[in-house]
């Protein structure tokens, strides 16, 4: 089976098939498991853009067997002895043929240095939990929505001078430390404080980030992605060249953005959703809409309604 199933880097050329792929597993998925106009949440399934974003750091593959995209999986690696598996997704007519177990083991071979590995799964695939349970990972938590899996492979990992297992460090107080390249696993940090600290290239994985405070923090060239921002307050903070995209709003919950005293000029938005969206009091001179001055734009309404 081996040589019959490959894992090959996700290419932008790749992105519209694997797009279509992603469509029709969704579809299935939702037939199969869900009821009451429930789908499975695969943020931006259905999104071109969003396959080739996630080829950011070279660590979307996509599933080929005898020559055939068939799936996806989308990793995510600290660097160190952790990784995760975002996403492991195939088209259901290759599911049951034990191509995800040859999968998980390609998966393994490509990141020989993680021995901890994580990932999460929908309630409603029992499917899923025999999968993934069979392939030697071990339900460890588990709410309404999700059940959450570890796998810590073979060997001690924790036999290693280099490694602080189950140490209380709480209220301690780190001064001109050095702890660069440290890796940190299931750890609370919370409440924590960093002042006059390098956070040059940090990586914060499948990590709660509730009622932090970023303040006089040198954050450029840092990305923030696949994560829930909900009620978040950025201010005073320079966005020179920000790329900012596929951003969800929970209509649902009537959410709403709103932006006061910030400096847009020259700024564009492409291909958004701007349903109901308000512009007060602000600074329009040069704006435009598809190439139409918005200026001119309201002179002719003026002008049509005296």
């Amino acid at each position: 089976m081996n040589k019959e199933v490959k894992l090959e880097i996700v290419l932008n050329d790749d992105a519209e098939k694997i797009r279509n792929i992603m469509v029709e597993i969704s579809e299935n998925e939702t037939l199969r498991w869900f009821k009451n106009g429930n789908k499975p949440f695969i943020p931006g399934y259905n999104s071109i853009d969003m396959q080739r974003y996630h080829t950011w750091d070279n660590k979307y593959y996509k599933i080929i067997y005898h020559g055939n995209i068939i799936g996806v999986t989308l990793i995510s690696h600290t660097g160190k002895e952790h990784g995760r598996i975002d996403k492991l997704y195939m088209l259901p007519e290759y599911q049951g043929l034990s191509i995800g177990s040859t999968v998980l083991k390609l998966i393994e071979d490509l990141f020989p240095m993680v021995k901890v590995w994580t990932l999460d799964t929908i309630q409603e695939s029992p499917r899923n939990h025999h999968f993934y349970e069979k392939n030697g990972y071990k339900l460890v938590s588990e709410d309404q929505e999700e059940r959450y899996y570890c796998k810590i492979l073979d060997g001690n990992i924790y036999d290693s001078d280099s490694y602080w297992h189950c140490k209380d460090l709480s209220y301690n107080n780190f001064r001109e430390c050095n702890i660069k390249f440290a890796d940190l696993h299931e750890s609370n940090i919370s409440n924590s404080r960093f002042s006059d600290s390098n956070l040059v290239g940090n990586i914060y994985l499948n990590s709660y980030l509730a009622n932090n405070r970023f303040t006089n923090v040198n954050m450029n060239n840092s990305i923030f992605a696949d994560s829930k921002m909900n009620k978040v307050e950025i201010c005073h903070v320079s966005l020179l060249e920000a790329y900012i995209h596929d951003i969800n709003l929970d209509v649902e919950e009537k959410a709403n953005i709103v932006m006061e005293r910030c400096d847009l000029a020259n700024s564009k938005i492409v291909d958004s959703n701007l349903q109901d969206l308000k512009i007060e009091n602000c600074n329009i001179d040069g704006m435009t809409i598809n190439g139409v001055k918005v200026l001119d734009m309201l002179k002719c309404y003026k002008k049509n309604c005296e």
